[in-house]
């Protein structure tokens, strides 16, 4: 049976009991499959979390009946299969922005209809790929003149918020109204061997550069192709959850690729205040149609960096970066680059970075329960590149994987990426393990 088969089965046993209580267990049964590879199938062939797609279902289905019904609201979370009135009320305003007893007052309409994998198949990759990320266009940015800032700091932490604050701080000295102009912003590297962090503002305005600063020195915006989405302004994880969503997830699935130009970040204000933020992702029409090859791998001898739950992508990073340094390894050409990460990512997420030491590589003692092995075998892989937990390109061998009448899902071995560097530039082959289909 194909994948798109079992998963329609999930689908349909979801919708045969929505109203009731639901194990992912229960669903794997049904779907005779593992519960790893219900969550990691139901997320590729639907774009939806399993858990998310119920919780979508039944509200759907609550803000029908609070609409066409007089029931009271909490008959209408307990019919439609929530385990409390707490829950209902929080995920439905959590999808609809609304409380039940609001979106009864309100004209607005919250659906989420049933999927049926076999419609879906057939739609074309642009239109698919623009349903599900509405909120993402493509625009030609105009080159922008204007004055700008460059503000350094020793540490990382709050870099953006301490620059905005003393940027507008020179723009008022100078007279300048800071609600009045367009503010963009992005990230510099500077000089090479610096412990500093840098981050560029720019105030866009038609307006010769007044003086009245030093700090402020005239500045020009290339422009170019790029993608662009909205996200509310607050916590760094918010704004960093948006780009991911944008190189990870959009630009695998879309028919472009990374361009060479800056990315940026461009302030929405309200008032006094930052409201929101436009993310400017750098693209180009991709130059070279990417397929999926079926590979043979060989078992490679790593070292592992494990990190869980929060800031598990970090905390890995920097003990592979303390491991390198530590090893005098830091630059080292012969080393290779693996990451793994939970797919689909859920509730508790998982990060790890493996490291192949070179051949006649002995470990310190205290490093010996760090060695792994990432299992050798058949594999479904795809060449992209570095888009963050690339979360778009293992969806597409997933789906593939779950068409294909020749080869299935291995479960027994982990996906990992295995990255390259070739003349300056990096590119990601991501491995999905397959076994022949029998």
């Amino acid at each position: 049976m194909h994948t798109i088969d079992i998963v329609q089965r999930a689908i349909d046993f979801i919708e045969e009991h929505l109203d009731e209580p639901l194990e992912l267990e229960q669903i794997a049964t049904a779907a005779a499959m593992s519960v790893p590879n219900l969550y990691r199938m139901f997320y590729a062939m639907t774009g939806h979390p399993v858990k998310e797609y119920i919780r979508k279902r039944r509200t759907s289905e609550a803000a029908y009946l609070l609409r066409s019904t007089d029931l009271p609201a909490i008959d209408i979370g307990f019919r439609c299969g929530f385990d409390s009135y707490q829950t209902f009320i929080k995920t439905f305003k959590r999808n609809t922005n609304l409380t039940p007893g609001l979106y009864r007052q309100t004209e607005s309409i919250f659906s989420f209809e049933r999927i049926g994998l076999k419609e879906r198949v057939t739609y074309l990759e642009e239109r698919e790929v623009s349903e599900r990320y509405p909120e993402v266009r493509v625009i030609q940015l105009a080159p922008l003149k204007g004055f700008g800032y460059l503000h350094t700091a020793d540490r990382e932490n709050s870099l953006e918020e301490d620059a905005l604050a003393i940027f507008r701080l020179h723009l008022k000295k100078c007279g300048i109204d800071p609600g009045q102009i367009r503010l963009f912003g992005w990230n510099v590297d500077l000089d090479q061997g610096s412990q500093r962090f840098g981050y560029q503002l720019a105030a866009v305005s038609d307006k010769a550069f007044l003086a009245g600063s030093p700090k402020l020195k005239p500045i020009e915006l290339s422009g170019g192709l790029y993608a662009v989405a909205r996200t509310p302004a607050g916590s760094g994880t918010v704004i960093i959850a948006a780009w991911n969503r944008l190189l990870s997830e959009w630009l695998p699935r879309s028919t472009f690729e990374l361009g060479d130009h800056g990315f940026l970040e461009e302030y929405q204000q309200y008032g006094d205040k930052i409201s929101r933020l436009k993310l400017y992702l750098p693209v180009r029409r991709e130059q070279v149609v990417r397929t999926i090859e079926i590979v043979e791998r060989p078992a490679v001898k790593v070292i592992c960096f494990r990190a869980e739950d929060d800031d598990c992508v970090s905390r890995a990073d920097n003990e592979s970066i303390d491991w390198l340094s530590r090893n005098g390894f830091a630059g080292d050409s012969r080393l290779q680059l693996f990451m793994s990460c939970s797919f689909p990512p859920g509730e508790s997420n998982t990060y790890e970075v493996f490291i192949a030491p070179p051949k006649g590589f002995v470990p310190f003692q205290e490093d010996k329960h760090r060695l792994s092995r990432l299992e050798g075998g058949l594999f479904a892989c795809l060449t992209t590149g570095p888009y963050g937990m690339m979360t778009g390109a293992l969806e597409r061998i997933y789906r593939w994987i779950g068409s294909s009448a020749d080869y299935e899902l291995d479960g027994t071995r982990c996906w990992y990426a295995h990255y390259r560097v070739f003349e300056e530039q990096v590119s990601v082959e991501c491995c999905v393990p397959i076994s022949i289909r029998i």
